[in-house]
């Protein structure tokens, strides 16, 4: 039936029992019929219209107090949001009410499913974002697996020189370093520092994430040699995404 009404291809089941498949198959069907009309609606609607103060007319106790009356709200109805960063809860208070409230979202709701939203995703925070991509690179090459989805990485990048190379040289670079090694080890990384600069009308910017590192890198007859010293990851954004467009690392040479 799903073959015949929406094209589905179904590879081997891997010995899993007839009941349990047929349990599985029953819910995509469920979840693709819902999908069939869906409709959006606000996510206030789903809530019930609850009734709230406005951030403005509580006081700092009242506000963090009605932060966590709303988290609970949301959860009661299988809406999950996450805050990545640190705010003030009248920050929090102010965009659940007045933003997340009349964001509109599809009216799907089946069991065990729930929605998710993301504060940064509607409040982009460039600190957080160039950490957290800083990170990637730190433990791709730790684990020695940079690859074509390695999406912390540019496409193409640019060197000190001015010279501008693809990302599939630039992994080939980090797969011949990684085959004189068979492993990195004791690997030690100092808080990460951040910096950048954003040209909100162009929505696009310039930072850079920095620090030292200090790691054993094991070769093939046992031996080892260790690398430390400071490391600096460079990066642009357009349109709210950070990537590395070059960087200095110990350990690496262009």
């Amino acid at each position: 039936k799903m073959q015949a009404e929406s094209g589905a291809f179904f590879g081997g089941s891997n010995g899993l029992p007839p009941e349990i498949e047929n349990e599985f198959l029953l819910q995509v069907q469920q979840f693709e019929d819902a999908w069939k009309d869906v409709k959006y609606v606000k996510v206030h609607d789903l809530l019930g219209k609850p009734g709230f103060i406005k951030a403005g007319d509580l006081s700092d106790s009242e506000v963090k107090a009605g932060v966590e009356k709303l988290f609970d709200l949301l959860k009661q109805y299988n809406i999950n949001l996450e805050v990545q960063g640190e705010y003030e809860p009248r920050i929090i208070y102010r965009f659940i009410t007045e933003e997340l409230f009349e964001h509109e979202t599809d009216d799907v709701q089946m069991p065990g499913m729930s929605k998710n939203f993301i504060y940064e995703e509607f409040h982009p925070n460039h600190k957080i974002d160039i950490e957290e991509k800083a990170r990637f690179f730190l433990r791709h090459w730790f684990e020695q697996n940079f690859d074509e989805h390695s999406w912390e990485l540019n496409d193409p990048f640019i060197l000190s020189d001015g010279n501008i190379i693809s990302k599939e040289i630039v992994l080939k670079k980090f797969n011949d370093v990684f085959e004189s090694f068979t492993s990195f080890s004791n690997c030690l990384i100092t808080e990460i520092e951040t910096g950048f600069e954003w040209d909100e009308e162009e929505k696009r910017g310039i930072g850079h994430a920095e620090g030292a590192v200090k790691y054993d890198a094991v070769m093939e007859n046992g031996e080892t040699i260790q690398f430390e010293g400071p490391f600096k990851l460079y990066m642009s954004c357009e349109d709210y995404y950070w990537g590395i467009f070059y960087f200095v690392f110990p350990g690496f040479h262009w």
